[in-house]
């Protein structure tokens, strides 16, 4: 087409004309784009103001912060290892080497336990189920195989023995809340370290100290937590005296270290024909 054909040029004044409401939608939308900036502003000040006058939401506090980990955790399954050794000012008593899994919401768990003391070794093995548990040493112990058979509220309600206030035996489940003894006794002190990390995983390391029985024993270690606040390593130094500010009569060290959270725990009771029920006297087992 050429350019003298008709309709191929608008009419002076064509483009003009169109384009006038164009430019008053532009005029008019411009005090919409201004209230909506103001309103965003004011929003903005407004949340500033109330952030200034009440302050941001606290983090818990350390202690608040272990005790939740340690409750979390134990609401879970989780496998364990643990590494402790007991010494006397002059010599390494006993070594024990423990590792398991745990459920203890549905009563269910393992524990397999090599203990070292006086030159000799012994391994043993528990077994939780339901409102039972069975212990099994392998070791001329008397048992000759059998399992012993318990119910788990008899070995709760004797208690732990010993000079030691804060250890963990082998007829009951090792759970990371046993360490609520600790942190909760008067003058207990816990602190955050810093960042801290693990195979796959990163978190907080909080340490803390506690003294016990009177004066006669004291607690100091570490609690590692995960992002996902599960603990995932603990560390405790516990110093026995035979009196209150005395000196130490022996220092157990204990290492544990926690997984595999949620994870199913299979358990099946020993045959009837190995069993050796005890009821009301459970067999006490090894501290650890």
């Amino acid at each position: 087409m050429s350019i003298g054909e008709p309709g191929t040029v608008p009419p002076p004044g064509t483009r003009e004309r169109g384009s006038a409401p164009q430019q008053d939608s532009r005029r008019r939308r411009r005090p919409w784009v201004l209230a909506a900036g103001s309103a965003v502003a004011v929003a903005a000040l407004a949340v500033g103001l109330t952030v200034a006058r009440h302050g941001a939401p606290a983090a818990p506090s350390p202690l608040s912060a272990v005790t939740s980990a340690l409750a979390q955790t134990s609401a879970r399954s989780y496998t364990f290892s643990l590494d402790a050794t007991v010494r006397s000012p002059k010599e390494e008593l006993n070594s024990d080497l423990v590792s398991g899994a745990l459920n203890l919401r549905r009563h269910l768990g393992t524990e397999s336990m090599t203990i070292r003391a006086a030159g000799k070794t012994r391994r043993a093995q528990s077994r939780f189920f339901g409102a039972y548990v069975y212990t099994s040493v392998f070791s001329a112990s008397g048992f000759g195989g059998l399992w012993d058979k318990s119910p788990l509220a008899a070995a709760r309600a004797a208690g732990i023995p010993g000079g030691d206030p804060y250890s963990f035996v082998s007829d009951q489940p090792l759970s990371p809340t046993e360490l609520d003894v600790v942190l909760r006794a008067p003058g207990a002190a816990v602190h955050d370290s810093g960042f801290v990390s693990g195979p796959g995983w990163t978190g907080a390391r909080y340490t803390f100290t506690a003294s016990l029985a009177e004066g006669r024993s004291s607690v100091r270690g570490t609690v590692d937590v995960d992002r996902q606040g599960r603990v995932r390593r603990m560390t405790t130094t516990t110093e026995d005296r035979g009196q209150a500010g005395g000196k130490a009569s022996f220092t157990t060290v204990r290492n544990i270290t926690f997984g595999s959270f949620g994870g199913p725990v299979r358990v099946t009771t020993p045959p009837a024909s190995e069993v050796k029920d005890t009821s009301g006297t459970p067999y006490w087992g090894f501290y650890f």
